[in-house]
């Protein structure tokens, strides 16, 4: 079957001539070009990657699975077979996968076992703009070993709204190639919300005057799972009455629900989303998109030394990648849910994570990956000495690092994909017998909290007395869950979908601890 054109063919033949003259190429493509579905397929098919693996990277699992399956079905073979992917606790791939879409962390895990990259012919970067911290740290890392053990090792940085210049500066003035995008117009509408209504109110009242007035698909952008399911229960009624699906979007989903929420189906739908549908997804059948304007990210708090999720406005570049969803498949339409003018001061791009959050596990995988200077690491965008500081402090109170060395707990910390105050925990509950234990209190600290909130559940039940650990509190409840199925407890009501989440994760990492063989597999990561 013939392959649609996209607007990124007419770009191919240039970004395939500055890849062979240079080895490196920034593209620039807008939304709905299509460079993430057919870049990879482009190098191999040009004989540019030789009988090498192509890696092609995506911030988010959600579209990991997404582009490889696009791929696949695009040049009619099997998932898995010559187009795969490897994300948090699946895989499908095999020995003569030729495209493999991974998560920045599955790269670092790679590292550890394969620190040159053999094999590997080329590595995409694709949505760079979303700047995270380990897509910072992998591209550091291909540039060592650009340089310095294999020249022949090619790297393409894809992007919409990323600075072109900057990327092509890092990499030796590399060439950028620049793509037109789809041509379907959006228009946008600013509908501001008031301040004191909930979130999820407005943006269902804005889901319900859309649907009456246009045909088609309504994705949603919220911040968190908390506001997808109060937009849910706001728009049960009309669902109901309108013979509409409501679906969540999320990477906390079971492969076969997020699927089904990117598919067209036989009825409209609403797709309520955080932001990893923001890019490099395209939701079938959207021609609208209500956009909250609110997301939550990482910043490192002091006071506690971890991260934490915050609740900001997002920039400017994400609004625009957010209303090109609207357009991927025909003309569409985007309310924005603040003013035009509140707009503008906006800023214009997302803060990379490497100026907002805890460096410590990356100080840690650089130093077992021989890099142990990180103020001497090629940095895109360097971090603060502040920040390098407090992780070498950190790092050496749990005895992961002497100085600038790895130590033996280092080690065998760092391929652990956990923080390294969870990997120390997880050496530690080793050490004394109580592995599985650990591994549990390490997935809970990791995920998303698996009891339900006041809004969810009710009024607070908490009918168990105060203790000297919350922590361990939770640790019986979830194991009490496992020994008897039910959801009720002293501490509340779990959610089913979240406590299995815990769960799994426990299982991996109770089996990364057993097997150490398996850490530079990758088994579990932080991006959603």
């Amino acid at each position: 079957m013939p392959r649609e054109p996209l607007p990124i063919d007419d770009a191919l033949p240039q970004l395939l001539a500055a890849l062979r003259a240079s080895g490196a190429a920034v593209l620039r493509a807008p939304t709905g070009a299509g460079k993430t579905t057919r870049v990879p397929p482009a190098i191999v098919e040009s004989g540019l990657a030789g009988n090498g693996l192509v890696l092609m990277l995506e911030p988010r699992r959600v579209a990991a699975r997404a582009a490889a399956r696009r791929m696949a079905v695009e040049h009619g073979t099997p998932l898995g077979d010559l187009f795969g992917y490897q994300v948090r606790f699946d895989k499908k791939a095999i020995a003569r996968t030729r495209v493999l879409v991974v998560t920045p962390g599955l790269l670092l895990r790679r590292l550890h076992d394969d620190p040159y990259l053999d094999g590997v012919a080329c590595v995409v970067f694709d949505e760079f703009h979303e700047r995270g911290l380990e897509a910072d740290l992998a591209l550091g890392m291909v540039r060592l070993i650009r340089e310095n053990v294999r020249p022949e090792l090619k790297a393409v940085v894809m992007s919409a709204t990323v600075d072109p210049a900057a990327v092509s500066a890092y990499f030796g003035g590399c060439p950028v190639v620049d793509s037109a995008g789809r041509a379907f117009p959006v228009d946008v509408v600013y509908r501001s919300r008031h301040s004191d209504t909930p979130v999820s109110l407005a943006v269902a009242d804005a889901v319900r005057n859309v649907m009456n007035e246009r045909g088609g698909d309504v994705l949603a952008f919220l911040p968190g799972l908390r506001e997808i399911r109060q937009t849910a229960d706001d728009l049960e009624a009309f669902a109901r009455e309108r013979d509409i699906f409501v679906m969540p979007l999320h990477g906390d989903l079971p492969p076969e629900q997020q699927d089904r929420a990117l598919q067209k189906l036989d009825r409209r739908k609403v797709v309520l989303a955080t932001n990893v549908a923001e890019t490099s997804v395209t939701v079938d059948g959207v021609t609208a998109v209500i956009d909250s304007g609110l997301a939550r990210q990482m910043e490192f708090e002091p006071s506690v030394g971890m991260d934490r999720l915050r609740l900001v406005p997002i920039s400017r570049a994400s609004a625009d990648q957010r209303a090109g969803r609207a357009g991927r498949t025909a003309p569409g339409v985007c309310v924005r849910l603040w003013d035009e003018p509140s707009h503008r001061g906006r800023p214009e791009q997302t803060v990379p994570e490497i100026k907002r959050v805890d460096l410590c596990g990356a100080v840690l995988q650089l130093a077992a990956l021989g890099e142990p200077d990180v103020r001497k690491f090629p940095w895109l965008d360097a971090p603060t000495e502040e920040a390098v500081q407090q992780s070498l402090r950190l790092l050496e109170q749990l005895g992961l690092l002497n100085g600038a060395a790895l130590t033996a707990l280092g080690e065998a910390a760092a391929p652990l994909p956990v923080h390294p105050r969870l990997g120390r925990l997880l050496l530690e509950g080793q050490r004394l017998g109580c592995a599985r234990r650990a591994a549990l209190v390490a997935a809970l600290l990791s995920e998303r909290d698996p009891f339900l909130r006041e809004f969810d559940a009710g009024p607070p039940v908490r009918t168990a007395p105060p203790t000297v650990s919350d922590v361990l509190d939770r640790v019986e409840a979830l194991e009490a869950f496992e020994r008897s199925g039910r959801l009720d407890g002293p501490l509340g009501r779990l959610h089913r979908g979240g406590v299995q989440a815990v769960l799994e994760v426990r299982d991996q990492l109770w089996g990364l601890l057993a097997n150490p063989a398996r850490k530079g597999g990758g088994g579990v990561e932080g991006t959603p």
